[in-house]
């Protein structure tokens, strides 16, 4: 019976994993056009990283709607799966 609920947390858990890396992807490449490459070594801290994801994020909010759509499947399916997970544990806990 555990090996069982170990299968199906990993497997839901891998599915999740698949749909955000599925995102990620997504979000980089809709959004290389609006962040220009590094040319000084001091922009490669913390803060930049930071304030390149903010400007990744205003960007998102521009894009055609078909993109925007695949996108929010992507980001819709990560968070089902998330959900998915968590009825998961709760049900099959309680069935021990």
């Amino acid at each position: 019976m555990h090996t069982l609920n170990a299968v199906i947390y990993g497997a839901t858990i891998a599915a999740a994993f698949v749909f955000a890396f599925w995102e990620r992807k997504l979000k980089l490449q809709l959004t290389d056009e609006a962040v220009q490459p590094v040319k000084y070594v001091s922009d490669l801290g913390v803060l930049y990283d930071l304030k390149e994801n903010l400007r990744r994020e205003n960007f998102l909010s521009t894009l055609p709607p078909q993109a925007k759509i695949k996108y929010r499947v992507a980001v819709g399916l990560k968070f089902l799966f998330l959900a998915i997970l968590f009825v998961e544990v709760i049900f099959l806990q309680q069935t021990k």
